[in-house]
């Protein structure tokens, strides 16, 4: 039973991993968007007295130096959310690292780990 639990902790583990990649890529995603608007802002500074700004689902009017604060704020936030997500990765590879060797100690070639 304690091996089953272990092989069971790895499949967990592998579609944690996998739900993680798409976390990051998805916030990698929102990364360029915001750096991208900033280099938008950044042209448009001189020409413009205020920019809209998306918050949810309603449009803020901003001066460029709001919009800026704002969009470093999200920055920093996003950056924080990705550095959690890939310090979870670590510590679940770490985690089913020990388990995989466990089980080929116990099982050898019998049983296949790998995620395909």
């Amino acid at each position: 039973k304690q091996w089953y639990q272990r092989r069971v902790a790895i499949t967990t583990g592998n579609n944690k991993l996998l739900e993680i990649k798409d976390d990051l890529t998805a916030k990698s995603k929102q990364l360029q968007n915001l750096t991208d608007a900033a280099q938008d802002v950044e042209e448009l500074e001189l020409s413009e007295d205020s920019f809209p700004f998306q918050l949810g689902e309603v449009f803020v009017e901003m001066t460029a130096e709001q919009t800026n604060n704002m969009i470093t704020t999200y920055k920093a936030k996003i950056d924080k959310d990705m550095q959690a997500l890939k310090d979870k990765s670590a510590d679940i590879e770490t985690n089913m690292k020990e388990l995989k060797s466990e089980l080929y100690g116990k099982f050898g070639s019998a049983i296949n780990l790998e995620y395909d």
